[in-house]
């Protein structure tokens, strides 16, 4: 005996440390894992900041999103709108000027004309972009050297730098003719279309082999800039608000508009036909002549800003989410929600700072760089936020089953428990997804206590587990005796407040185990209870049922039998009901009490259910011509009252058959009238309105009252057998009865009592007027053979008459 007491000792000892050690280990496991999870994404955290950092490099060093950046540029544009200052006019010949001569060029006594045109209107500069680089007769350059020389307005001619010849790299100036340019200056109107042809910049001038010319721009605008740089033209400017008069409205006009006092004059081509014209990235099109006054109207707006270059805003860009990042107390998201900001930001202060003239800059590599962050940002969060979410329960937060699972399989345990709520869909209707959050969160608090390591695990949407702690292992009753407890007060879901209860399970096995364990109790209407093989078999033949039932309507092992109903006042044959029976060529007869539940929770009892109508249907008709006028019911599962195809089907079959209708009974519990009042009273209109007769079946055993029964279309009430079995026998039963039948009749219900047992209380109920009786004592349940051969007989009824 010491022996066995020195070996038990050591035994629970050795259990006490095996458990103690997992229960360390699985703490230590978990920890580790959503440590090591965390810990990774925090190291990754830098890693969208840095590949986005390179991609946006690396647009600034291949030169590329020239077409992101021209898009970008006449959306401010438009943003930023304006007319011109109306100070360059555009002398412009058009085609309406081209008809005043049939050739081209034009004798230059015309500009020579236009000249002493314009100073007598008082104009300040007069700017020709017109090639005067080669010599027409002596008379006309003669007349227009002379028209210069004359001329109060300053003139400009242009001069053009080209290639020398094809295949050199040396350039050429071409100038205006000697006796043009003594009393002119000159300027340079070279432009340069970009990679696209595209001309949306323009220079401060040209240098040819040594000379340095001004652009025309320059001149008009009377500003100098570096003539190795260029300038954006400002293309917020309208050009059709540029003022334009034609070439042969000036020559011809002897009274000019008093408006050219003070102003600018540039000369130049618009006709389609002399050519000279250039694409833009805002404006399509234009005339070269147009593209030089706009450039000199962004010199004098003063909108020829200085350009900071594409890396001003990608550094600013990167060292703001970069100081964010470093700060640890932003969430992913919320980086995410800084970098869409920072891109609209940008665009205000460029609109900003173009709108005050002050510079401008790039800001499409920043918005690369801020692209390219937000996307690796939300590529990260999520593969993080998938690893955790592989253990963590998104509803409550709580470790899953995935986190159980891994500490079971890879650490020693002694008992996994499991609760199951057992009113969970009522919770869905009193919670929403974040109250229940604060639900099963407060759950877990309680039951904290009784786990290994304090962890409660949320393993499916209306089960929690966990992993027994060794102080309970030794009284698993007082266990759950104490987890019970802990449900007594309610529970808190934000603002509400929740009354649960549990059933609980427990294996030492498995986690399914122990669901199937709780799934069990609640079946079996007790608290907890260990996993039970013999409750796994019975579920598997359950299963088994199901399958086969199909098999067994195609064979016809379906039938029904019929118990009959005694008409108690006439003391005869009334009609019968209809009971379906499985007869099984293996098991032998199974009761309807095992394969009618499982049909319904399988939402196929309407199959099994025309079945047996069909077949009562076909045996009343071929009963009329024995016994006209005999009844049938057929039970209506309270789940199909709800079905209209189903309503709709039952009256059509009974309609098609060769039967009365009113002979025809539906049976329907009186809880299936009361799980959903209107759409039941609906259905039994429906059959009503058929002179279908309807029955309530089970009458006391609902909440149901005799008042409430009367408002709905029903013909007659069926007493529960649980009270007229004990009627002879119990007072409080017979008062029952008694009182309801005498209501029934005030109301206009026939009364069906069934359960009727014994000469007493049939004498009883024919007493107390009960119209219909059904019991053993009446009849046992028998073949449609039997019924026809002994109820049907005018005998029976006659030897009934004479008892």
């Amino acid at each position: 005996m010491p022996e066995t007491q020195e070996l038990f000792a050591l035994t629970q000892n050795r259990w006490v440390w095996i458990t103690s050690a997992a229960g360390r280990r699985a703490e230590t496991l978990l920890k580790t894992l959503l440590t090591s999870i965390r810990a990774t994404a925090f190291r990754l955290t830098f890693l969208p900041w840095i590949l986005a950092l390179t991609a946006g490099l690396a647009l600034v060093s291949v030169n590329v999103g020239l077409d992101v950046e021209e898009r970008l540029g006449d959306v401010r544009a438009n943003i930023l709108a304006k007319p011109a200052s109306g100070q360059v006019y555009i002398a412009e010949i058009d085609a309406k000027s081209l008809e005043m001569v049939d050739r081209w060029p034009w004798p230059r006594a015309y500009y020579a004309k236009a000249i002493e045109k314009l100073n007598d209107a008082g104009v300040t500069l007069i700017a020709f972009d017109i090639d005067f680089s080669s010599r027409s007769t002596e008379t006309e350059d003669q007349l227009l050297a002379d028209a210069i020389d004359k001329s109060d307005a300053t003139v400009i001619l242009p001069t053009f730098r080209q290639r020398a010849s094809n295949g050199q790299h040396e350039f050429v100036e071409s100038l205006p003719i000697d006796v043009l340019q003594k009393n002119a200056f000159l300027a340079s109107v070279n432009v340069s279309p970009d990679s696209r042809g595209q001309l949306n910049r323009y220079s401060y001038g040209t240098t040819t082999a040594g000379t340095t010319r001004p652009s025309l721009a320059s001149m008009i605008a009377e500003v100098a800039g570096n003539i190795d740089q260029s300038f954006a033209i400002d293309q917020s400017i309208d050009p059709t608000t540029i003022p334009r008069l034609s070439f042969v409205d000036l020559i011809n006009s002897n009274d000019l508009p008093p408006e050219l006092r003070g102003k600018k004059i540039l000369i130049g081509a618009t006709a389609i036909e002399l050519g000279d014209r250039y694409p833009m990235s805002r404006f399509g099109v234009l005339p070269g002549v147009v593209i030089q006054a706009l450039a000199s109207e962004t010199l004098i707006s003063g909108t020829n800003l200085g350009d900071l270059g594409k890396f001003p805003a990608l550094l600013l860009s990167a060292i703001l989410m970069l100081v964010c990042i470093t700060t640890r107390k932003i969430s992913s998201r919320g980086l995410i929600w800084i970098a869409f900001v920072s891109i609209f930001v940008l665009v205000g202060l460029l609109l900003l700072v173009e709108y005050l003239r002050l510079f401008t800059f790039s800001n499409v590599p920043a918005f690369f760089f801020l692209s390219v962050y937000m996307l690796s940002q939300k590529l990260l969060t999520t593969t993080t936020a998938l690893k955790t979410s592989q253990y963590v329960n998104e509803i409550s937060g709580l470790p899953n089953e995935a986190a159980l699972q891994k500490i079971i399989d890879t650490s020693d345990f002694g008992y996994i428990a499991a609760a199951r709520l057992v009113n969970f869909r009522e919770l869905l209707v009193l919670t929403n997804r974040e109250s229940r959050h604060d639900l099963f969160q407060n759950l877990a608090s309680r039951f904290s206590f009784l786990a290994q390591s304090e962890s409660i695990y949320h393993v499916d949407s209306d089960m929690i587990a966990w992993l027994v702690k060794k102080e309970y292992t030794s009284n698993i009753p007082g266990h759950f005796d104490t987890a019970s407890a802990l449900l007594q007060a309610p529970i808190m879901a934000q603002e509400t407040k929740i009354k649960v209860d549990m059933t609980f399970g427990i294996s030492s096995q498995t986690l399914d185990e122990s669901k199937i364990a709780s799934e069990q109790a609640l079946a079996s209407g007790i608290r907890w209870t260990w996993h039970d093989h013999k409750f796994d078999h019975a579920i598997g033949q359950k299963h088994d049922l199901l399958i086969e039932l199909d098999q067994a309507l195609e064979d016809g092992h379906l039938g029904v039998v019929y118990q009959p109903k005694w008409d108690l006042s006439a003391n005869r044959l009334d009609g019968a009901e209809a009971l379906v029976r499985w007869y099984h060529p293996e098991r032998g007869i199974i009761s309807p009490d095992i394969f009618i539940p499982l049909l319904e929770q399988a939402g196929r009892i309407d199959g099994l259910t025309y079945h047996v109508l069909q077949l009562a249907l076909d045996d009343v008709a071929s009963w009329s011509g024995r016994r006209p006028g005999l009844t049938c019911s057929v039970n209506i599962s309270a789940t199909l009252l709800a079905d209209k195809d189903f309503v709709h089907r039952a009256i059509a079959m009974v309609e098609e058959a060769r039967v009365d209708n009113a002979q025809i009974v539906f049976e329907v519990t009186e809880t299936a009238t009361m799980s959903d009042p209107e759409r039941s009273a609906f259905a039994l209109k429906l059959i009503q309105n058929a002179r279908i007769r309807v029955s309530i079946d089970d009458y006391g055993t609902g909440q149901s009252t005799m008042s409430y029964l009367q408002r709905l279309p029903v013909s007659e009430i069926k007493l529960d057998q649980s009270f007229v079995k004990t009627m002879t026998t119990d007072n409080a039963n017979r008062v029952m009865v008694k009182s309801t039948i005498k209501m029934a009749h005030a109301l206009g219900f026939k009364i069906v009592a069934e359960g009727i047992e014994d000469q007493p209380c049939l004498e009883l109920l024919t007493r107390y007027g009960c119209d219909i009786g059904q019991g053993w004592h009446i009849s046992k349940p028998v073949t449609p053979d039997v019924f026809e051969a002994i109820w049907l007989d005018s005998v029976m009824e006659e030897a009934r008459l004479s008892a």
